[in-house]
């Protein structure tokens, strides 16, 4: 019988120098530390990498999409988290009522927000997101201007809380 390469590999995480990490960093940066827990923790685990991080001293934690933020509150982790990927008619209610912060890159992403927002009867904190030259979906420079403005409009209105950039 052939067992391939493949057959033997193995990973082996230590938590204990995810959070060593996460606190060296924090320590050097001597701000508020967002650690990506993303892709299932990059393929370490999403809770145990979110709960290794915040041990660490993580701040915020951020993921890709609304399901990811959703396990790590039904985990019972307290932080805020950042989805920063939302499709176009996706419920954003159940992130908002789970204090789950969004971002928005367009003003008919930013308009989806604030009516999920008013539709739950919570304000959204929202993070902005530009595009800084590496064209992974923010805002362009030139769109910046009118999404800031509706951000601002939106949060008058008292609909949202811009966050973050």
């Amino acid at each position: 019988m052939h067992t391939s390469r493949l057959d033997r590999a193995e990973i082996i995480i230590d938590l204990d120098a995810i959070a060593d990490n996460v606190a060296t960093l924090k320590a050097k940066a001597r701000r508020p530390l967002m650690a990506g827990v993303k892709a299932d923790g990059y393929g370490h685990g999403l809770v145990p990498s979110a709960v290794a991080a915040v041990r660490g001293g993580a701040d915020m934690l951020g993921v890709t999409v609304i399901e990811e933020a959703l396990a790590l509150r039904e985990a019972g982790i307290g932080v805020p988290i950042l989805a920063w990927l939302t499709g176009t008619g996706e419920d954003l209610t159940q992130a908002l009522t789970q204090d789950v912060s969004l971002s928005a890159s367009s003003i008919w992403m930013l308009e989806e927000i604030a009516d999920a927002a008013q539709a739950c009867g919570c304000v959204a904190q929202v993070h902005l997101k530009l595009d800084s030259g590496l064209s992974r979906g923010g805002a362009h420079a030139s769109d910046w201007p009118d999404l800031v403005a509706a951000a601002a409009a939106a949060q008058g209105v008292g609909h949202l809380s811009v966050a973050g950039l």
